[in-house]
């Protein structure tokens, strides 16, 4: 059985035994932004864990990347790796493209080093992946990223 030493006291006065304790207790507590309001999607909701870091010499990425992100695919049963060119880009693909909700950003020790933590639906993993749907009408990203690179056509002059 427990005693009323073992809990913390309930009411507005503070401990009075350990002043520290006491000090923090009446302190006022600093203030902190308000999470973004859970989204009115319907579905079950799953948090995605996506943590990047800076692109390194001997990752094989298209030029110009500077970050790369690891999360947890859970269609795919596999970590799922993704080149940005920066955190807007890919903060653009989560947010934008996938429908996902970001619930909270922190910087960590390293250049292009973040913890982003996402709120998503089941029916986000269960849609066709890129590759999936650019195997449908016959490309490869690799296809897709010489194409971009191209020129397009140049209007003819009268």
């Amino acid at each position: 059985m427990r005693t009323d030493d073992e809990h913390p006291p309930t009411g507005a006065e503070p401990p009075t035994n350990g002043g520290d304790v006491a000090a923090a207790l009446v302190s006022p507590a600093p203030a902190t932004a308000a999470a973004p309001a859970i989204s009115d999607r319907p579905g079950r909701v799953h948090l995605v864990v996506v943590v990047s870091r800076a692109v390194r010499d001997t990752d094989r990425v298209p030029p110009g990347m500077a970050l790369l992100t690891r999360f947890w695919h859970p269609r795919d049963r596999r970590w799922s790796e993704n080149a940005f060119e920066s955190l807007e880009h890919a903060l653009h693909l989560f947010i934008e493209e996938s429908g996902w909700t970001l619930r909270q950003q922190q910087a960590i020790d390293g250049p292009h080093a973040y913890e982003l933590i996402f709120e998503a639906r089941r029916v986000d993993f269960d849609r066709p992946s890129t590759e999936e749907i650019l195997a449908d009408v016959g490309l490869t990203r690799q296809q897709v990223a010489d194409f971009m690179r191209r020129p397009g056509p140049r209007a003819e002059s009268s």
